[in-house]
């Protein structure tokens, strides 16, 4: 037997979003109301049953403000608005008021990071003229000596992260698309825009934000070319949101710079309570390879919680579960947003076992570990049902690293086709064709299928987060995590989690006397009954809950 790791943290009076599970809405594809295809505030409201049902504490929006759409809503062109093609300032008010009726808080995704091209600072920027003080919200830089871009920083979606404004002769910054371009976070007019902006949504009541590359905001003062990379990635652990002629540099002076750390401290004791009196959540994505370097995002009086990248390319298999979990744990503190998938990345079903039922087992298996351990879970819609990727072709897809730079395989696409409500045409998203192809349906079926099914995905994760809700208050935030053969376990306080991750069961006598959670091979119906003896974590997962041990 091979015990892991055992990770003391401290205890005390914990914030709601501490041991949460927030529910991701990618609001293209959850729900269409309209009919137009896309989906909306309206179609969120009318599926907020299906929510409440599952048990989760948080959703988060992506974001609803107007935007062109080149990036399909991350380029924003006014961050206190509602995009008519999502609804109105009514439909979001109308989520505020039933999540909260139902105690489910309310995040909203913005994007600091850069704007859209046609933002009116951006086009106010465009007037070299000396006086405009727009100009220097982004990052306008002379050409090198030959006339080129200021230095050979490449964009995350291809080509050269600068762009040539041939009226003022200069260039400017932006990490994504030439449609994006990134805000200059070292001015101070606009880290007060940005305070404005965030009190605006406290405001209407939301409870915290998702903040979108926030290891990103500042750049490296003097722009010094990059490193070529020592490491580019292997096929099977990309990169997120990366095409891989961007992969090619080392990203030493555009990304993650200290001073980035700074912002989140003054933000965090500037900004004011939600509605209801609590600090507003601040969870940011950082797409960083190092633990260490994410943890200076979640120290004391920063960030609340980060998303931590680390679980998305580990394999089914106890040992390599437990040193994923081990590497990220030391250094943060048990503070890390985890998640097996979001709108960015492969869904686990489809990583884990191919696109099948045993994929969407595994998933659920995966899942019902990491949730155990200390911090929020980001539940990314779909998963609950087991979905798996879409297969994108060319024609059809929609994501720019598939449209401007060719990567097909790359697109994100994969992981945003329409939620599957119903066995219908349409599957009872819209009543129109929908802006991306529907994918395959999961194993178990749509919405209304699984609901019949006691024994469906939907049914197994509703299981899961009622038990996790049961255990969870009062859990220390110490874990342990013991590894023996294809066997790992997990203890954190009286609730025990163990999975077998081989091929072969085996006897759950030679491991646990009682658990909480059994990742076991059959699912019968009736838990007074139930005596496992076996457990085959690749099949399902059965909740197994032994009351006798709350409290010891």
């Amino acid at each position: 037997m091979k015990t892991l790791f055992s990770c003391g943290l401290s205890q005390g009076a914990e914030p709601w979003w501490s041991d949460a599970v927030i529910y991701e809405i990618y609001l293209r594809s959850f729900a269409d109301s309209d009919g137009d295809g896309i989906g909306d505030l309206a179609g969120v409201n009318d599926h907020l049953d299906h929510l409440v049902e599952l048990g989760v504490d948080a959703i988060w929006l992506t974001p609803f403000f107007p935007s062109p759409g080149y990036d399909h809503g991350y380029d924003v062109s006014d961050f206190t608005a509602v995009d008519p093609v999502f609804g109105n300032a009514a439909s979001f008010e109308s989520i505020i008021q039933s999540a909260h009726s139902h105690d489910i808080r309310v995040l909203v995704d913005v994007v600091p990071n850069h704007t859209s091209n046609q933002h009116p600072w951006f086009l106010a920027s465009l007037d070299r003229h000396p006086n405009n003080v727009y100009r220097d919200y982004y990052l306008w830089r002379d050409p090198a000596a030959d006339g080129g871009p200021p230095n050979n920083w490449r964009s995350n979606f291809g080509g050269s992260a600068w762009t040539l404004d041939a009226e003022s002769g200069q260039y400017y910054h932006h990490s994504y698309l030439p449609e994006q371009p990134d805000l200059n976070w070292r001015n101070e007019h606009v880290y007060d825009e940005w305070v404005r902006i965030l009190k605006f949504w406290l405001r209407k009541g939301v409870d915290g934000f998702r903040i979108d590359v926030a290891h990103n905001l500042v750049k490296h003062a003097e722009f010094p070319d990059n490193p070529p990379a020592k490491n580019s990635g292997t096929e099977d652990n990309l990169p997120v949101g990366r095409v891989r002629e961007a992969r090619g540099l080392e990203r030493l002076y555009d990304i993650d710079q200290d001073e980035v750390i700074e912002i989140y401290r003054r933000l965090r004791a500037e900004l004011p309570t939600t509605s209801a009196g609590e600090s507003p959540f601040l969870l940011g994505e950082t797409v960083l390879e190092s633990p260490e370097r994410v943890a200076r995002y979640i120290a004391s009086g920063r960030l609340d919680s980060a998303m931590w990248f680390g679980t998305q390319s580990m394999h089914f298999d106890a040992d390599d579960l437990a040193n994923a979990i081990e590497v990220a744990m030391r250094p943060t503190g048990g503070r890390l947003a985890w998640f097996l998938s979001n709108h960015d990345r492969s869904r686990p079903a489809s990583r884990l076992g191919g696109q099948s039922e045993r994929g969407a087992d595994r998933a659920l298996a995966t899942a019902a570990v990491i949730l155990t351990m200390p911090g929020p879970y980001l539940l990314y819609q779909g998963e609950e049902l087991g979905a798996m990727d879409l297969e994108v072709y060319a024609a059809d897809s929609k994501d720019p690293i598939a449209v401007r730079a060719g990567e097909t395989d790359m697109a994100r696409d994969r992981a945003r086709a329409p939620m599957p409500w119903a066995d219908v045409p349409g599957r009872g998203f819209s009543s129109n064709p929908s802006w991306l192809p529907h994918g395959p349906l999961p194993p178990a079926g749509s919405v209304a299928a699984q609901q019949r099914n006691v024994d469906s995905h939907l049914h197994r994760w509703r299981r899961l987060i009622a038990t996790w809700g049961r255990y969870r208050p009062g859990l220390p935030r110490e874990v342990a995590i013991t590894t023996n053969g294809p066997v790992l376990s997990v203890r954190r306080g009286t609730l025990h989690v163990i999975g077998n991750f081989g091929k072969e069961p085996m006897s759950i006598a030679d491991h646990v006397e009682r658990a909480a959670v059994v990742i076991w091979r059959s699912l019968p119906s009736d838990a007074a009954n139930l005596s496992p003896e076996h457990v085959r974590a690749e099949e399902v997962v059965w909740l197994y809950c032994n009351e006798q041990e709350n409290g010891q």
